[in-house]
């Protein structure tokens, strides 16, 4: 029933759009809050800008430009100065991405952060998700919002949302372009971009070829990846989108080894995933449709997806899947007055459907071995949301909203009927906020948030183990506080935060290669601080500037009065995270040297009896404009090619001598990346 909603939902725009004829439409005022869709060409990132500036919260907005001259193919990549969001890789694209503590459980794919591509969700109904089908290129910026600032697409996990704005005809800098790169251990990357303007019809079509041998033993990809983004304007106020999103993605994991490997031979890979030939390979294609109706006094903005996804994934058992994913979601923004003051209001809600066929084998050096289970795992959830503001004072803006979440859990064994198991949850996450404009270039705000985590699929069968786990759902008060703004040459955002968790899902590390037993932690507090400042030291007449940047993040999670643990820190994530860089920029050129550092505690395990080094990586970033449409840069990562672990699984005690050792990943030597951007066929 879910999928004929969801599909009736793409159709709508064939039956309700043709009477907004251009005759029909009226010109009505709107609030300063509400974002109004015209046939004019849009500029997405100032819309960004502008909601950012209305979210009570450390929230970041990132334009592709801050990492195009870098080989961005990771989160960590592209989110490089936005402090709190910690992403550390594991092979590829994949691997623990952390906002504020979010996620510490799973050291591979994703949890705790919800991720849009476009609109599109690339977590499943139940949480879970790949990072692996996320390509960067497509990017025209890129949405963080932390914890509760992101009840506005309706997410209530206790990290919030990343969201991938991508490209459109109406939005490219120019019609066509290419892109080529090469660098250290065999990495070479195409993209290519071809699009038209015809005014009410526009057409985008992207694709990416990529391929690396890896710097790790038995880590090569191979992967390729397509995008079409086709937008018709019905009127001057109403406009829909249709969208693919395609990834064919092969590639090796190199598995996890020893701390004294992954500093002393970190180019090695595990015996295991090499004999048993571990890999990582998905197939998928994700349609998508958006339409948004400029109404009298608001925006009405309405859509579906639809996706298949195939999975081939052999680690100690084979895991191959096919799942099938649809979801649709209404909203409406509207603006006004309430008793004379400013107001701005969101409602909407959002329907998800997932249907997993889920095999696991076993491995017999690398071919496939008798079933172990065969199951179906079916996932649901409907969300409402609403959000309003309200100008209560001259400056002082007051926000509040709720998240209502009613989310379900099917599995059946296919092998044996009576381990079929069934549960579902349900939760409100409310949301309270302030935002005082203490002047015209800097805002104070503060917030408080609920969040509600239901277990995966992954929690419930503890890796493919028929019936259900008793795993109850994560969940969590956050309090933020903080300020941005731009005082003379100086551009700030800092915050603190705490929350204070029940249930936080930690995972106790037993084979090294299949994913982690889920418990219930009783009680944890995250809690830290995060600023990043821009100072604009040196501006010549001639266009010469000199920029120094800072990200930090301070991080402060523990158990609190854990039975066991007492207060020992979680594990999972260092107690410090930065970079600093300095851009050196003139009219034609652009040099950026940069430090990243993880320091402080950083606990391999929640006994807190071995704690992981940090290290200090030297980088530098350069692009040339050679002409009008024609670009050269280059990328240097650890320079001084230290070895370093850039990822973990978490033990519950490193001392059990049950307990194995082999849970780290080692981070990459010194690389060098180059290439060249082409743009042409004229300028937007």
């Amino acid at each position: 029933m879910t999928r004929f909603l969801l599909a009736g939902a793409s159709a709508l725009p064939f039956f309700i759009l043709p009477v907004l004829s251009p005759a029909a439409s009226a010109d009505s005022s709107q609030s300063d809050e509400t974002i109004v869709i015209t046939g004019e060409r849009r500029d997405a990132l100032a819309e960004a800008l502008a909601e950012k500036a209305r979210r009570p919260g450390n929230v970041d907005v990132v334009p592709a430009e801050e990492f195009r001259d870098r080989y961005a193919t990771t989160f960590r990549d592209a989110l490089a100065l936005t402090p709190g969001v910690i992403m550390q890789p594991s092979a590829g694209e994949d691997g623990r991405l952390s906002i504020r503590g979010s996620g510490l459980a799973q050291n591979v794919h994703l949890r705790g952060v919800e991720v849009l591509l476009g609109g599109v969700p690339m977590n499943a109904a139940d949480g879970f998700g790949d990072l692996q089908e996320v390509d960067l290129l497509v990017a025209s910026h890129i949405d963080v919002l932390k914890g509760g600032n992101a009840f506005r697409v309706g997410a209530a996990t206790l990290g919030g949302a990343i969201s991938v704005e991508t490209l459109t005809a109406k939005s490219v800098a120019t019609p066509h372009a290419l892109r080529a790169e090469a660098g250290s251990f065999g990495t070479s990357r195409l993209h290519a971009v071809a699009s038209r303007d015809f005014g009410r019809f526009d057409m985008l079509v992207a694709g990416t070829w990529q391929r690396q041998d890896g710097f790790r033993d038995h880590s090569q990809q191979n992967n390729e990846r397509g995008y079409v983004n086709i937008g018709y304007e019905w009127s001057d106020r109403a406009e829909t989108r249709f969208g693919l999103f395609y990834n064919d993605v092969d590639q090796e994991l190199a598995g996890s080894v020893s701390l004294d490997t992954a500093l002393g031979d970190p180019a090695a890979g595990n015996s295991g995933a090499i004999s048993q030939d571990w890999q990582r390979d998905i197939d998928s294609l994700r349609a998508y449709t958006t339409t948004t109706i400029k109404l009298d006094g608001g925006t009405l903005t309405f859509g579906g997806t639809a996706a298949r996804r195939d999975l081939y994934h052999p680690v100690p058992v084979f895991l191959i899947q096919e799942a099938e994913d649809y979801s649709g979601f209404l909203r409406y923004d509207g603006g006004g007055t309430v008793a004379g003051r400013a107001a701005a209001w969101s409602i909407g809600m959002r329907l998800r459907e997932t249907e997993t066929d889920a095999d696991v084998y076993l491995n017999f050096a690398g071919a496939i071995g008798p079933q172990i289970t065969d199951s179906v795992q079916e996932s649901g959830s409907a969300e409402l949301y609403g959000e309003g503001r309200l100008e209560i004072a001259p400056g002082l803006w007051a926000i509040v909203g709720a998240n209502w979440l009613e989310t379900s859990r099917d599995f059946e064994n296919l092998a044996d009927a009576s381990r079929n198991a069934q549960t579902s949850f349900s939760h409100l996450s409310p949301k309270l906020g302030l935002l005082y404009e203490a002047s015209a270039t800097i805002q104070v705000f503060a917030n408080a948030s609920a969040s509600h985590e239901p277990p995966t699929f992954l929690d419930l069968t503890q890796g493919g183990v028929a019936g259900f786990q008793p795993i109850e759902a994560q969940d969590a008060v956050s309090y933020e506080a903080g300020a941005r703004g731009t005082v003379g040459d100086v551009s700030f955002e800092a915050a603190v935060y705490r929350q204070e968790i029940d249930g936080e899902f930690v995972a106790f590390t037993t084979t090294p290669g299949i994913p982690a037993a889920i418990f219930n932690a009783d009680e944890t507090i995250h809690q830290g601080a995060e600023i990043f400042a821009s100072w604009q030291a040196l501006r010549t007449a001639g266009g010469l500037s000199v920029t120094p940047q800072l990200s930090w993040g301070w991080n402060d999670f523990a158990f609190d009065g854990d039975a066991i643990y007492g207060d020992n820190r979680l594990a999972g994530m260092p107690e410090h995270f930065g970079r600093l860089q300095v851009v050196v920029a003139g009219d034609r050129f652009r040099i950026a040297p940069s430090v990243t550092v993880q320091a402080g505690d950083n606990f391999l395990d929640y006994a807190n009896t071995v704690d992981v080094p940090g290290y200090e990586l030297y980088g530098v970033e350069a692009s040339w404009d050679l002409s009008p449409g024609m670009s050269l840069f280059v990328e240097g990562r650890n320079l001084t090619d230290e070895a370093y672990a850039v990822n973990y699984s978490t033990l519950a005690d490193a001392r059990d001598p049950s307990a194995s050792l082999n849970v780290f990943v080692p981070g990459e030597g010194r690389a060098i990346y180059g290439g060249i951007r082409l743009g042409f066929g004229g300028s937007r």
